[in-house]
This record gives C-alpha cells, structure tokens and sequence, in this order.
C-alpha cells in the first residue's frame, strides 16, 4: 500500500518551493515558438507564479473569507469585487497570460460565462467562482483560499478537466490489442511486485494493463468525471494534483506516466513531486505512444492544423511535447539515471479518422473555440479535397511503443535531497 502523507504546514511552503523550482530551471527553457496555426501552450514562469501567490489570490481569499459564512446567498456583491473574482479566473484560466505568448484561451470557462454576464454577482455564484479558482491554483501555491468550504459542497473539476474531455478520450484515443499486450509485457518485465504509482490514469487505458501485475497499484487523477469511468473497472484512482501529491516520502518504487505530462500546468512541480515519493533506487517510468501515418496524412494534418488556426481566430491551441524535453533535462540535472527502451514497433492499418482523431481531440472545444462537429467537418472537407477519400477508408502507418526509465541511484548532492 502506498500511505498518504500528512497535510499538516504544507501549505505555505510549498508556494515558496514552487517559485524556487522553476526559477531554478530558468524561465528561459527552450520551447517551440508560436506560429500561424499552433499555439504552445507555455508552463509557468516564476513571475507569473509570483504574480499568482502575491496579487491574485490574497483578494481572493479576502472575499471568500468575507462570504463563506453569510447566511443570505442571493445578496449582490460589490461591482469591484465581482470584477477582482472574474479577473482572478481569467488568470488562472490563462496560464498567467503575460509571458510575451499568445493567449491559449479566451474568456472565462463555460461554467462561469454566466456569472460573468453580471455587473454584480450572488453571493452564491461568488462561492462558486471561488470554488473553481482555488480547484485551478491551490496546487501551484499551497495555499487554499478557502478554509472552510460549505459541506456538502462536491469537489470541483479543474480547467482542463471537465466531463466534456472525458467522454471525448476514449474515442480519440483508441488503442488495439497489440499496444494492450504491450502494456501488460511492459508491466511483467519493469513493475514485478512494486509499489505502483500512476499520474494521470485518466479512464484507466493504461492502468487497466498493469494494475493486476503489480505489488499494489495507485492512481492519483485531477479529473473526477474520468476517475468515475476508471473506478468502474475496479481501479484505485484518487482525486489529486500530480503537482502536490498526497503521499508520504519514498512510499513509491515505481512512477508510471503516459502522457499526461503534457497536460500539467507545471511538469517541473510534479517532477518535484516524483522525486520526493520515489525510495532510493526507485524508477520513472514514462510510456510513449508514438504513431507514424502515411506521408499523405501527415500533409493532411498539416493543411487541417492550419484550417482550424483560421477558423478559431488564427491560434490553435496545442499541448507541447517541449514540456518532455523540460522534464528531461530537469531530471538529469537531479541525478536520475535515463534509458531509452523500444518496447515494440509494428505497421498498421487504421481509419483516416482514427490517424486525424488527436488533431479534432486537440482543440478541446470548450477553449479553442472549435467544436468538435466542425473540426471533424474540416477533416472531411480537406480529405476529399486530397481525393484521399471518406473518414472511413483505411491506411497504413506505424506504432511504436517506447519507455524513459528515469531511475533513482543517488541524490546529486545534500541540498538537493528532496523535501519530506
């Protein structure tokens, strides 16, 4: 079994750990740049994180302090303090916004759009607002704004996260036997009796393979609607921020990821975070799926991408895999010993749509301002431009499994052993 670990003073220095983190990996990491049709979706700098824990959310938490025991939930709050609360979400929302990069996303998420339709806000709709922001910052700072939240109040999902991601998933992200088979050879051969840590299970594609094969097996998942659908197979998924994991120091021989890496606001934070409940001798691994289609489909996912960055205003938003190379270097720099291991290659046959699937899953309706009928109409509209025919017809490609076993030898140095 894994424990948790005690929440007792965490908070507050977590805020300052994760400045020092990634001002410590240099603002200046190298990302691909923003062009015409993909924006890359930039990780926190120690400025915005700054601007974050120092600005933004002590009013946050002066409101939610002000309110949280009022007994008059249809009360109007001030006309100022509707706007600091909305401004708030806006930031979180945008990943800072201020770092020189087009913004990845416009506007408040769909579920606030309502309140900020009003001059003043509810007291309730306030709460709620506040509810959502902390759900999106308290991992970043340590800090929760609001102590002593209303019971009976169900967890809220963070941006990223919401019930339209997860029913989207699966269909996107479908896998065939063989990369099952795949997961369950890997699971023999690296995970054997360990203590198993999933991040970011999602509805359990991968879990599904290696939770029966291993010691014991955890999967900790900041979506609540993709741990329901990981839950009915049995798995044990808990909600959490891989960024502020609540288990005890060295608890963990074994770290699982699989993609979804790229999906975290901060990858150094939660490389901090495998550092710390890895055991001495413990090992990282990260599985990647990598597809290699038709060289005309390749093309066609290019004139698609630059379609939809037309479409949705001239930004696509995109989740960088320069966040991988980040965590790389981040980890080697620690200590970590890396290999590079090919699990298996093979050709296969898949649908158009299944080859177009991640570019249509990609641009995330809720914040690119693509929905999903219309990029899937643009695959349509551009493949019979290309006479390569409906989304039904089939094409060859390959698939390629390879793990980045990070392991765990030694610490660097004193100073960089990490934190209990």
């Amino acid at each position: 079994m894994i424990p948790y670990r005690s929440e007792a003073g965490f908070g507050g220095a977590t805020r300052a750990a994760a400045i020092d983190v990634v001002r410590e990996a240099g603002d200046s990491a190298a990302l691909p740049p923003c062009d015409g049709r993909f924006h890359y979706v930039p990780p926190w700098r120690a400025a915005t994180l700054e601007t974050l824990a120092k600005e933004v959310v002590p009013p946050v938490a002066d409101l939610a302090a002000r309110y949280s025991t009022s007994g008059r939930p249809d009360e109007l709050i001030t006309a100022g303090e509707t706007a600091t609360l909305l401004s708030a979400c806006e930031y979180v929302r945008l990943r800072g916004g201020g770092d020189d990069c087009t913004l990845a996303f416009g506007g408040l998420p769909s579920e606030l759009a309502e309140h900020a339709r009003h001059d003043r806000m509810t007291v309730r709709a306030a709460l709620a607002c506040v509810g959502w922001f902390n759900a999106n910052q308290r991992f970043l700072t340590g800090v929760d704004v609001d102590p002593r939240p209303t019971a009976g109040t169900p967890p809220v999902d963070g941006a990223l996260y919401g019930p339209e991601l997860a029913r989207r998933y699966d269909p996107a992200r479908q896998v065939t036997e063989r990369f099952n088979d795949v997961l369950r050879g890997f699971a023999k051969d690296f995970l054997g009796s360990r203590r198993v840590l999933e991040l970011g299970p999602g509805t359990g594609r991968v879990a599904r393979n290696i939770a029966p094969l291993a010691g014991s097996y955890v999967g900790i998942e900041a979506s609540l609607a993709m741990i329901e659908a990981g839950r009915r197979d049995g798995l044990d998924v808990r909600h959490g921020d891989m960024m502020a994991m609540p288990f005890d120091t060295g608890s963990v021989d074994v770290v699982v990821e699989h993609e979804s890496i790229d999906f975290c606001a901060e990858p150094l934070l939660a490389a901090t975070e495998v550092e710390r409940v890895l055991a001495l001798g413990g090992q990282f691994h990260r599985v990647e799926l990598e597809t290699t289609p038709a060289v005309e489909i390749g093309r066609l996912q290019e004139e698609i991408a630059a379609r939809l960055a037309e479409v949705s205003g001239g930004v696509f938003p995109y989740w960088t895999k320069g966040q991988r190379q980040r965590l790389h270097r981040w980890l080697l720099g620690r200590g970590f010993v890396h290999r590079r291991i090919e699990l298996a290659r093979w050709d296969e046959t898949r649908t158009l749509r299944n080859w177009l699937q991640g570019l249509v899953n990609a641009s995330y309706p809720s914040f690119s301002g693509v929905d999903e009928q219309t990029a899937l109409s643009v695959c349509v509209e551009l493949a019979r431009a290309a006479s390569m025919g409906d989304l039904g017809t089939r094409w060859p490609g390959q698939v390629g499994v390879v793990l980045h076993q990070y392991e765990c030898v030694d610490w660097c140095c004193s100073g960089h052993r990490p934190r209990p």
